[in-house]
């Protein structure tokens, strides 16, 4: 072999060498390029904003606000109606209405809001209002519903942030306190028993049409 083509030959395996080295460079950036990506989403993920967050087991009265008004009350860890204590209530469906509020969180917040009537929150349609065994109370401003999303805007007493919240945390309020009786086997019986027949002869009538035949 001659000189030449040692030379050509070196040259390949300097060239060969240096692609490698660029493609594991290259492989290498990529990975590095990939996980700084990866991190930075990490870290710049907005976190769910904490509108209420309190014990529901603290909650001595629970009212609201709207189309219909409920004016609920604990004692002896007993719900009832303040307006109607004879009014035998479903006591699961309360802790279902505290359990709704309790903690509630939202991806979507307005936080310097410029008009507070482009949310319905200038004239709120209604509150709902937890008042708790420290004497503090946690009370929601209900809004406007987002038509395109079907959140509801509510904005916390003392806040003037707005906040954006699930549909179901409203409209399980919006219900009057009737909804709320518990339903006993006897009630339940009367709700099925069959309508009372029409155009039963009473026993007058019985004894007319007797009366005509034998005659």
């Amino acid at each position: 072999m001659g000189r030449k083509e040692e030379t050509l030959m070196k040259k390949k395996r300097i060239q060969l060498i240096v692609l490698i080295i660029i493609c594991l460079l290259s492989i290498g950036a990529y990975f590095l390029v990939k996980h700084l990506d990866l991190s930075e989403t990490e870290e710049t993920a907005p976190e769910a904003a904490v509108v209420t967050d309190f014990s529901s087991g603290e909650v001595k009265s629970l009212s609201a606000t709207g189309a219909h008004t409920l004016n609920f009350v604990k004692e002896d860890d007993t719900w009832y109606n303040a307006d109607d204590r004879e009014m035998n209530l479903d006591q699961t469906e309360i802790s279902a209405l505290i359990n709704n509020i309790d903690h509630i969180t939202t991806d979507t917040v307005v936080e310097t809001p410029e008009n507070l009537a482009e949310y319905g929150l200038d004239n709120p349609a209604g509150t709902i209002t937890a008042v708790l065994e420290n004497g503090s109370s946690v009370i929601l401003h209900v809004g406007n519903k987002n038509d395109i999303t079907g959140d509801y805007y509510v904005r916390l007493e003392g806040n003037s942030q707005v906040y954006a919240v699930s549909s179901y945390i409203v409209t399980a309020f919006d219900r009057e306190p009737a909804d709320f009786i518990e339903e006993t086997p006897e009630t339940t019986e009367e709700s099925t028993e069959a309508p009372a027949e029409t155009g039963t002869e009473t026993p007058a009538e019985s004894g007319e049409e007797t009366a005509s035949a034998e005659n």
